[in-house]
């Protein structure tokens, strides 16, 4: 009779184990979409922030730059001093606007990514509420292996009830 219900704990730890083992493996499932959906392409985008914030700082100093020159150009004293300025004025506002066209293009870019973010949350969602479906019907599953068996742990647990309800009757 003990090699029986040795048998039974074995047999209920087996089914146990393997539903664990079932739930673990779709938990790993839930991590890997995760970082594939969510995690990877958040990360891409936080890199490539630092990128524009960068190219900013750029086009806030190529601005200041050009409003320098232009300062020149209208504290020059002579005609001839005004029209050597000018060339600089010129360089610095070919270099704003080639600045100011990455930095556009970047943040359009940027836009784009923000809009695609919003998607890349609605499948890590979707990846959650898949993996919590899972892993309900796994321990239900799991739960129905371990109470359909035959077993004297029945017994125990009825005794158990009613005894803690007579307990707190007193």
């Amino acid at each position: 009779r003990s090699l029986q219900i040795c048998k039974q704990w074995y047999q209920r730890r087996v089914a146990i184990t393997a539903g664990e083992n079932r739930i673990g493996e779709s938990e790993h499932k839930m991590i890997k979409n995760a970082y594939i959906k969510f995690v990877k392409p958040f990360m891409e985008a936080a890199a490539k922030e630092g990128a524009i914030n960068s190219e900013r700082r750029t086009l806030t100093a190529l601005r200041l730059d050009l409003d320098a020159a232009k300062n020149r150009v209208r504290n020059a004293k002579t005609a001839e001093e005004m029209k050597d300025l000018e060339g600089f004025v010129d360089e610095a506002q070919k270099k704003f606007d080639e600045q100011y066209e990455i930095t556009r293009e970047m943040l359009e870019d940027r836009d784009v990514k923000n809009a695609e973010m919003v998607v890349h949350v609605e499948d890590l969602a979707k990846v959650q509420v898949e993996y919590f479906k899972a892993a309900h019907e796994l321990a239900v599953e799991m739960e129905k292996k371990v109470l359909d068996r035959p077993t004297k742990g029945k017994d125990m647990r009825k005794r158990k009830s009613s005894g803690s309800s007579s307990s707190d009757e007193e």
